[in-house]
């Protein structure tokens, strides 16, 4: 039933993102076109202005701005006992180091997980994800790539079987009692990240790791301003689906 629970948030989540949205609104205005013009001219137009406004970077700088400043970058003066460096994601590649397998989120999480870890020789290092479609879990090249940056693998604990944030705060749960941990995870994340590890019991200090938005936005419409809305419009579900959830 989890399973099947998660599956259905992920397609969920998915469909209302804007571009998925704006296909919708099209889709339906074709549709609509022969026996009700009016209506369908009205959704053509609301797909376009979602498409366009989304895309355009003053408008996706001004909704990213809304998740990603929660919380002040981490002071390494804190000390802690373990670093989480919460999953991302990663490409199959052969013959390549593992640092170069994983996605632009996952560099700079694993980047700022390590400049804290640093500043704190004696705690660990927490990495998670598994493996989707993958052929080995998010959390194990993870480690390897902490390794291949001169990380002590005594240091490194993985949970590879967590398919999500709840499920990485559940899984972790049992290792942190009493223990201080920093969160790792980007900026438009660490809020919803932060409450889910707070409800299981786990002394965290947030850590974002990565942003997004600009305060000097350019005019351009582009692929990158629509990544930074669609990351907005995800983080909105999520906190809704957490709120209702209680």
């Amino acid at each position: 039933m989890s399973l099947i629970l998660f599956y259905f948030k992920k397609v969920i989540g998915m469909m209302l993102m804007p571009i998925p949205l704006t296909l919708v609104a099209m889709c339906l205005a074709f549709l609509l076109m022969k026996k009700w013009p009016k209506i369908a001219k009205l959704f053509l137009f609301c797909g376009i202005l979602l498409l366009g406004l989304t895309s355009w970077s003053p408008v996706a700088d001004k909704l990213i701005a809304t998740i990603e400043h929660d919380y002040p970058v981490f002071d390494i003066q804190q000390p802690v006992d373990v670093v989480i460096v919460l999953g991302s994601g990663h490409k199959d590649l052969n013959n390549t180091p593992e640092i170069m397998k994983l996605g632009n989120s996952a560099l700079f999480r694993l980047e700022e997980g390590l400049r804290i870890l640093q500043a704190n020789p004696n705690a660990q290092l927490f990495v998670s994800g598994y493996s989707g479609d993958m052929t080995e879990p998010h959390a194990e090249i993870m480690r390897k790539a902490a390794m291949e940056l001169g990380v002590n693998p005594d240091r490194i604990k993985t949970f590879a079987l967590a398919k999500d944030t709840e499920e990485e705060a559940n899984s972790m749960k049992p290792y942190l009692d009493g223990k201080r941990a920093a969160l790792v995870t980007e900026a438009s994340h660490l809020k919803r990240a932060s409450t889910f590890f707070e409800q299981a019991g786990i002394n965290i200090i947030p850590a974002p790791a990565m942003y997004l938005g600009s305060e000097n936005s350019d005019w351009q419409i582009d692929a990158n301003a629509a990544y930074k809305s669609q990351r907005a419009f995800y983080e909105w579900l999520g906190r809704g689906w957490q709120w209702i959830k209680g």
